[in-house]
């Protein structure tokens, strides 16, 4: 059985087959943070930089943008709290919906280590508004590794996750 077969714990109900998101394209959205000499800045650990965030993300679903993948493929993500992680999430779920794109789906990076951690992190940003997850394997090492250990994680997390998994 392929991973885009299998039922998982989507919307809550343990058991449902997950759909794809709808067709069109969707983005890796950068996150925006505090720039220098603002007066939130610091150096060490600038915050969101959420009024920036949510004129890129409406100047992306303007232009025919189908979904945004928040804190995915561009690298901020590990940097981020969980708090600071919903935040931004549940701020562009906000965006989209007062702006009348309540249809524009937000797919969550998701990306941790262990299996609990993901599950967690899916769980948290279904509850910030993101409607799937997108999660990326273990880090992988060839000689304590097996092929099937890699999608054994990936049944484990998609079998219990509440949102849809991409990978």
């Amino acid at each position: 059985m392929s991973l885009t077969d299998r039922t998982n714990g989507a919307n809550g109900s343990s058991g449902t087959k997950s759909s794809p998101p709808p067709a069109g394209i969707y983005v890796p959205v950068p996150t925006f943070f505090a720039k220098e000499g603002s007066a939130s800045y610091d150096a060490v650990t600038p915050p969101l930089d959420l009024e920036t965030q949510s004129e890129h993300s409406l100047f992306l679903v303007k232009g025919g943008i189908r979904g945004l993948v928040i804190l995915g493929s561009t690298g901020e993500a590990i940097f981020l709290r969980s708090k600071e992680r919903n935040e931004l999430i549940a701020s562009q779920r906000k965006t989209l919906d007062e702006a009348g794109y309540k249809d524009r789906p937000i797919i969550a990076g998701t990306a941790t280590q262990q299996i609990d951690d993901t599950l967690q992190m899916i769980k948290e940003s279904k509850e910030a508004g993101a409607e799937y997850a997108m999660v990326l394997g273990p880090g992988y090492f060839a000689p304590s590794t097996s092929q099937q250990g890699i999608q054994k994680w990936f049944e484990a997390v998609a079998d219990k996750s509440v949102l849809p998994v991409m990978m």
